[in-house]
This record gives structure tokens, sequence and C-alpha cells, in this order.
């Protein structure tokens, strides 16, 4: 199985079959993904409790791979996340970028990048244009 397929594998049974023992066996246990939430190393472990966070959140997510390149053994990746929100059902339409790099099949580094801000302000936790808000200098707390 190619890197490229692995990747495919991942987003498919991880997050969009919420397949939570596909961590075991794509990432290897002592790899630190870096970049979901910031300054925090996030292991096989606490991806299980991402998965099952967002499992509570949203409704089980397609994830569209709309870019990977792969070169050697890393690959990048451009994804959307299209769901919606448990509570009112509203559309969720959300980009993530992953940079990974493999041996012998296996996740052994990950920098990832979620638009967790686009993602709350959808689900209704943060208000609508929060960027634009703080960028103008009001305070959304």
């Amino acid at each position: 199985m190619s890197n490229t397929d692995i990747m495919r594998e991942w987003f498919s049974r991880v997050w969009e079959q919420g397949d939570v023992s596909a961590i075991d066996e794509l990432f290897v246990p002592d790899t630190q993904a870096r970049g979901i939430v910031p300054d925090m190393e996030m292991g096989g472990e606490e991806f299980k409790f991402l998965v099952a966070t967002m499992q509570e959140i949203i409704t089980p997510p397609k994830v569209r791979i709309d870019k990977l390149v792969e070169q050697d053994d890393w690959i990048a990746g451009l994804m959307t996340m299209q769901a919606e929100s448990l509570i009112e059902r509203k559309p969720v339409q959300v980009s993530a970028m992953v940079f990974c790099r493999f041996r012998d099949g296996r996740i052994v580094e990950a920098y990832n990048n979620f638009d967790f801000v686009g993602f709350f302000e959808q689900i209704g936790m943060l208000p609508e244009n929060t960027i634009a808000l703080c960028l103008s200098g009001q305070s959304i707390g």
C-alpha cells in the first residue's frame, strides 16, 4: 500500500467511519502529531479522544481530499470536511491541512492545521465572522 493509500485510509477509517482502532494500525504509538491544538502534541490516545469528541458534535463527516503531494516518505494534503452539527443539523464545511512522514506503512510524524474557528462558527459556538471581528479590534468574549 502506498503512502497516499494509507493517508486515504486514515481519513476514511478514522474520521469518516469513527474507527479508532485504525489509529493504532496506521499511527506509530510514540508519534506525536503537532498543530491540531496549539502548544499540545497528540499521540494515538489523544486522537481517539478527539475523534470521540467530534462524534458528539457532528454527524460522521465526509472528508474530501482536495490535494495530495507525495515526495519520498512525506505527504502534504489539503482536505475539506463536510458534516452536520448534531444539535441544529446545520451544514458544516471546514478545511484542513496535514503534513505527514511515513515509515513501514505507518505515520511516524504529523503536522496538522484544522480551521477550528470556522468549525466553531458554523456549529454556533463562536459568532459569525469571528476573525473579522477580532481584526477590527472587537472582543468576542
